[in-house]
């Protein structure tokens, strides 16, 4: 599906720029709010979800915990879906050894729910991937269309870390999939000093939509509790630079809202 062709933006270079994680602390929240981009999405188990106010927010959806702190719960009873101390497992690996498509359902259509009660959601997205098993995959899809609510979908699995026996059956239903697929950028395994270069070469991408994933955070006591603040709080800065802003204005800006009302 060419959405920049019902949008009227074919040949151009267009830029969905997405917050992630937002609702898991107060810095990631207020992040969201300095830098003043409106697309993000928010985990609605984290403990400061309901303090996100946004125009095009969409539902993180949560399957994992990976930190020591923070750590986040299930919203349903799902045993499949929880360690030993009723959290969500600490790793992908764990999660689709053992999480049951029926659990997974209903957790997402929990968090699903418990977001149209906090915000008006435009989009579906998922924590670190884990709907990246193919039966997980295809429950994603299915309440994309049930929800009427655009899910992030890539056009390329290259580089994802998707284990070589989910790949063709998550290529087909990719391939299905009636919704629009992008070019997947994310620059969270870049080390802290490189990520004001990433942002600055941005300007080479040729004409396509682009979806540019980043995990804003203010230096905060509390936003440096977790392990990887470094990273976050460089996608802050390089942000908020002055020559990164002038790069991304060289793009069309777009919003998961205005691809659903496209569809």
């Amino acid at each position: 599906m060419d959405v920049l062709e019902r949008l009227g933006l074919g040949g151009r270079r267009v830029l969905i720029l997405h917050h992630d994680d937002l609702g898991l602390t107060h810095a990631q929240n207020g992040a969201y709010q300095a830098l003043g981009f409106p697309t993000g999405s928010v985990m609605v188990p984290g403990g400061w979800a309901s303090g996100v106010r946004g125009e095009d927010l969409g539902v993180h959806l949560t399957l994992t915990s990976e930190w020591p702190a923070p750590r986040t719960r299930p919203l349903t009873e799902g045993e499949s879906l929880r360690d030993e101390a009723g959290y969500f497992p600490a790793s992908l690996e764990v999660l689709w050894q053992n999480a049951r498509p029926e659990e997974v359902e209903r957790e997402f259509k929990a968090q699903i729910e418990a977001a149209l009660r906090l915000f008006a959601p435009t989009h579906l997205d998922t924590h670190q991937g884990a709907l990246l098993r193919p039966d997980l995959a295809e429950v994603y899809l299915r309440l994309a269309q049930e929800y009427h609510l655009v899910p992030l979908i890539p056009e390329s699995l290259e580089g994802l870390g998707v284990p070589p026996a989910f790949l063709p059956e998550l290529e087909r239903l990719m391939a299905q999939a009636p919704f629009p697929r992008v070019r997947f950028l994310d620059p969270y395994g870049l080390p802290p000093e490189e990520r004001l270069g990433f942002y600055l070469d941005l300007s080479r991408l040729p004409p396509g939509l682009y979806y540019l994933v980043h995990h804003s955070a203010l230096p905060t006591p509390e936003g440096r509790a977790l392990p990887d603040w470094k990273t976050r709080e460089a996608d802050y800065f390089a942000l908020s630079h002055p020559e990164v802003r002038r790069v991304l204005a060289e793009f069309h800006p777009l919003t998961w809202r205005a691809v659903r009302e496209a569809l």
